[in-house]
């Protein structure tokens, strides 16, 4: 089971003082894997564009899941009921996505709205462009620019939002062994959650995917073989 938790980031300056963090920015400083955590939006971003008279309206939000999606594109649907396109994309993990060019030709909308989300590397994120058609008509090169230069203005000006990923690993072990535990938890800066029970502890430890391994093999040398990693990974608590 994976778990998540925000955390406080290291930002870099775009221009226009908006602040972004993706894996192209990262700094020397900060050292997590990126295999340990996802990048996702804080709250909700709007912008407008304008391209030979159309109004383009791109409205930007997390989604921690499909649902969530489904139910923000309603939302957006319902306030620009009158509008002529509302085109999105939307992705909650690499599997999961889905994008409609809602009316446009092909190709023109949803696809360039997704290319910037992944550009950015955000997951569980929705974005709707909504278009107001201004009489004059863009082609298809110029509806994927206006499309993909909106939904890239919203991108820019959000909030980014790190969050690392857990990993729940259950493990026994004999209660004298509770500091060599606890020692090996704070070294890969993991979490722990204690259950006791009459034969002896009982733990969920959350870690950085990345650092399993060497946690599990540190854990059977530092408890000589004690340690007993459990099938069920529940989350005590």
């Amino acid at each position: 089971m994976r778990r998540y938790r925000e955390v406080t980031l290291l930002l870099d300056k775009l221009p226009g003082n908006n602040y972004i963090f993706s894996p192209c920015f990262l700094r020397k400083e900060d050292t997590i894997n990126i295999a340990d955590y996802y990048l996702t939006v804080e709250d909700i971003r709007r912008v407008e564009t304008k391209v030979k008279g159309s109004q383009f309206i791109g409205t930007l939000s997390p989604a921690e899941n499909e649902t969530d999606a489904e139910k923000f594109l309603e939302s957006i649907r319902k306030e620009f009921h009158n509008a002529t396109h509302n085109c999105f994309a939307y992705r909650v993990d690499e599997s999961v996505f889905r994008y409609s060019d809602d009316g446009e030709p092909s190709g023109t909308a949803g696809r360039p709205i997704l290319s910037m989300i992944d550009k950015y590397h955000l997951i569980k994120v929705v974005m709707v462009v909504t278009r107001y058609f201004g009489g004059t008509k863009l082609g298809t090169g110029g509806l994927i620019r206006a499309y993909s230069e909106c939904a890239e203005e919203a991108v820019k000006g959000s909030r980014i939002r790190k969050k690392l990923i857990y990993e729940q690993l259950r493990i026994s072990y004999p209660f004298e062994m509770i500091n060599k535990v606890q020692h090996l938890v704070q070294k890969y800066e993991a979490r722990i959650q204690d259950d006791a029970s009459p034969e002896g502890m009982v733990s969920v430890i959350g870690i950085a995917p990345s650092r399993i391994e060497e946690f599990k093999t540190e854990l059977i040398s530092a408890t000589a073989g004690k340690a007993e990693f459990l099938e069920n990974n529940e989350y005590i608590g």
